[in-house]
């Protein structure tokens, strides 16, 4: 088989890359419907960008062309400019190594491409404000006004409609919501969130607090409104206490305001926002957060809010959506709008029942982000969550998601391809069982999750069994197990329950030996970490003889900077879609021989099926330019069998020829050359030479941009795969099916994409 590019050359896919139809499962934090075209909506997501539908919410599609930079899909707010409504607005960004980083992208032409005209702001992105208001916005009295507050640098103001930008004098706080008056020309709002409100209720709070897992300095204990009333050119201090997660101003009175306060409530004011009340008469109060609050256009005595509810929360109802009374809430109390059932909803993926103990209407109404009345159909609702968008036509009594098709959204751990079977995939992902796909990612379905388990690490599919899959799953409190099905998904069992702390970070079959697997623990020395093999197709298990270097106490030796800042899809999220499966090796024509990686430490082989094991790792580039290079794939030749790949974050990919005693840089070729390996697979190319495909996520640590390489001559060329339309896609595995005619490459954030390879015309 000769293998062509996207480019024409030698190396062509069928069609250039398209999104695999894993559906949605991230986190949708904001929705902004077009000013004039009904059906026409844009959602921002936490960590895979911007999604635009043409259908009213129904079918997405995503809208990152051109970005390149790790944070540039971490979308922490947006906007569109209603004078101009092709004309859109961005703001990104992320934490790394305790610096900000962030960008304002614009677009004219309905966000089908992007251009970066701001970096003066850092922003969180997938943070602690994610799901509160918009912090970028659009005068609606004068077109060529936008203001934006980051979440650090303060607050700019552009004049030119987002061409250039000026800092203004409010201080550097966190904003939580920039907003324009409709009905007072020239007054602007700006909320902001204080320390306090920080409170992250889903992760550990050891090593600094909150703040420390933040990597954030102290702002203060106290939330402010600021306001001006000459476009951002001087402000006063309205009101100082509670935070502004989302203020909105009632179309009837322009002095009435309501806001959404975080752990304040909602609160309303009766003179612009200079004093204010408690408005939570009939709303949950205690140990709850408010971050959204929304008139009805078609009812303007009708308000709509909810809580932002999680999973531990037992005495929540399924979907708390609630509605204010008569007076616009103020002296009539809020009341829920349903008790939602399961059969109150439609369209809501299979998997969602996997959570809120079997009630698909508890997941729905898990997190809500935004909740958006349609300004040109009455009675149509919608709302975003941790799961995608959901769409009501009676005014939020029924609720159709229609599977999120085209929110690709997922998370994804690791991807792995079936023996000789074209087309078979099985994905890993945080927050969900595996998947598999047997048509190339057109489709897929569920392996079956197991009680306490939420997420999935490392799968393999067994050579000689199309029945069988191992793989590995992570619960709540670093739990995890390996887990057996043998009837084609339809059970699932565990096989080995691992102790606190452990982890599966990869499972491989032996090379030759189809009875023989081999697993890859992480965490705790003394706990187990290790490598472990069965010898019965995955029914038993028992450590190796593998014992990495006394100074090692864990696995991985620098697990802070590994798993919560170098490869996590947040700072904080320890083990949540942080590389797996690639740092474990079986080489396919030789029994019993076996790597291991260790990210900063080095790489080991046994050759008698884990009895035994040697350093193979010298002359590598393990912390050669500080923590940044680490070890992220081992791989074997598929054609020789003392050729060993080795794929470094910052370094490039390394090779050797002979077993490991001795290593050269392959690419690039310059010794300075800069590339993070975080995908690699292999295959056979021309004339026997080994198919080397290799996936490099954007790292704002070293500068990096998204991209895809291949070459099919065993390293003596490359070719750039063209993804300009997928924008800054973070690569976390790929895999070629061994027939060679298939790719399927996997995300942090933007799911998974295929391609399909064409023999030679």
């Amino acid at each position: 088989m000769e293998v062509r590019d996207v480019e024409g050359n030698s190396f062509k896919p069928e069609q250039t890359w398209s999104p695999a139809a894993l559906g949605g499962g991230g986190y949708i934090t904001g929705l902004i419907q077009h000013p004039a075209k009904s059906g026409v909506l844009y959602a921002r997501c936490d960590v895979a960008g911007v999604f635009a539908s043409i259908d009213g919410g129904f079918r997405w599609e995503a809208r990152n062309a051109g970005l390149t930079k790790a944070y540039h899909h971490q979308v922490q707010s947006f906007a569109i400019s209603p004078h101009h409504p092709e004309v859109l607005f961005r703001c990104s960004g992320e934490v790394r190594s305790r610096k900000f980083h962030g960008s304002v992208h614009k677009s004219d032409d309905d966000g089908h491409t992007w251009r970066e005209v701001c970096t003066g702001m850092g922003f969180y992105g997938n943070g602690p404000t994610r799901m509160y208001g918009e912090i970028i916005a659009v005068d609606p009295h004068h077109p060529g006004i936008v203001a934006a507050g980051g979440y650090t640098g303060g607050l700019w103001i552009s004049r030119d409609e987002g061409e250039s930008w000026k800092q203004s004098s409010l201080p550097e706080e966190r904003f939580g919501c920039v907003a324009f008056h409709p009905g007072i020309p020239g007054l602007l709002y700006a909320g902001t969130i204080s320390d306090e409100d920080l409170n992250m209720d889903y992760v550990e709070t050891d090593g600094g607090g909150v703040l420390g897992l933040l990597q954030d300095p102290p702002r203060g204990k106290a939330g402010r409104l600021y306001a001006s009333t000459d476009l951002g050119e001087s402000w006063v201090l309205l009101h100082e206490g509670p935070s502004f997660a989302e203020l909105a101003c009632d179309i009837r009175d322009p002095q009435h305001l309501r806001a959404a306060c975080i752990w304040n409530g909602i609160l309303h004011s009766q003179n612009g926002g200079q004093t204010w009340q408690p408005d939570m008469t009939g709303l949950l109060q205690d140990g709850h957060r408010y971050g959204t609050v929304v008139q009805d256009i078609h009812h303007p005595q009708l308000w709509y809010t909810a809580p932002d509810a999680r999973p531990h929360m037992q005495t929540v109802p399924p979907i708390p959506l609630y509605v204010s009374g008569l007076d616009s809430g103020v002296t009539e109390p809020w009341k829920l709008l349903r008790q939602h059932k399961d059969e109150n909803l439609s369209g809501f993926p299979a998997y969602m029942d996997h959570f809120g103990s079997g009630s698909r209407a508890e997941a729905t109404g898990w997190a809500i982000s935004k909740i958006l009345v349609d300004r040109f159909i009455e009675e149509r609702l919608y709302l975003t969550n941790w799961y995608g968008v959901a769409v009501s036509t009676d005014r939020g009594r029924t609720w159709r998601a229609a599977q999120f098709q085209g929110l690709e959204t997922t998370c994804m751990e690791a991807v792995t391809s079936a023996w000789e079977q074209p087309g078979k995939f099985c994905v890993t992902m945080a927050d969900h069982p595996p998947k598999v796909t047997e048509d190339g990612g057109k489709s897929f379905w569920n392996l079956p999750g197991l009680p306490g388990y939420s997420g999935s690490t490392a799968a393999v599919i067994p050579r000689t069994s199309r029945q069988s899959y191992l793989y590995g799953l992570v619960g709540q409190g670093r739990t995890a197990c390996i887990a057996l099905s043998r009837d084609n998904g339809e059970t699932a069992s565990a096989v080995l329950t691992l102790g606190p702390g452990l982890f599966v970070q990869a499972l491989q079959e032996d090379g030759v030996n189809a009875d023989t697997f081999y697993a890859y623990m992480d965490g705790a020395i003394a706990s187990g970490a290790g490598i472990y093999r069965s010898t019965d197709s995955g029914m038993t298990w028992e450590q190796t003889a593998f014992r990495p270097p006394a100074y090692m106490t864990e696995i991985p030796h620098m697990k802070n900077w590994i798993e919560a800042d170098l490869l996590s899809v947040v700072v904080y999220q320890v083990k949540n879609a942080c590389g797996t499966n690639q740092l474990l090796a079986a080489n396919p024509l030789q029994e019993g021989r076996v790597l291991v990686g260790e990210w900063t430490e080095g790489i080991w082989e046994s050759r008698d099926s884990g009895d035994n094991w040697v350093s193979i790792g010298a002359g590598l580039p393990f912390k050669r330019r500080g923590p940044g290079s680490v070890l992220n794939a081992v791989a074997y030749s598929p054609s020789y069998p003392d050729t060993i790949y080795a794929g470094f974050i910052t370094e490039g990919l390394w090779r050797s020829t002979n077993g490991g005693q001795c290593w050269s840089k392959l690419y690039p070729a310059e010794v300075d050359g800069v590339l993070n390996v975080s995908a690699l697979t292999l295959g056979i190319g021309d004339h026997e030479e080994d198919l080397i495909i290799v996936a490099c996520e954007p790292m704002v640590m070293n500068g990096t941009d998204s991209q895809v390489l291949c070459s099919r001559d065993g390293g003596e060329s490359w070719e750039a795969w063209n993804q300009t339309e997928l924008g800054a896609v973070r690569w976390k595995g790929i895999a070629l099916d061994r027939v060679g005619k298939q790719v399927l490459g996997v995300s942090c954030g933007n799911g998974a994409y295929r391609v399909l390879l064409k023999d030679k015309i």
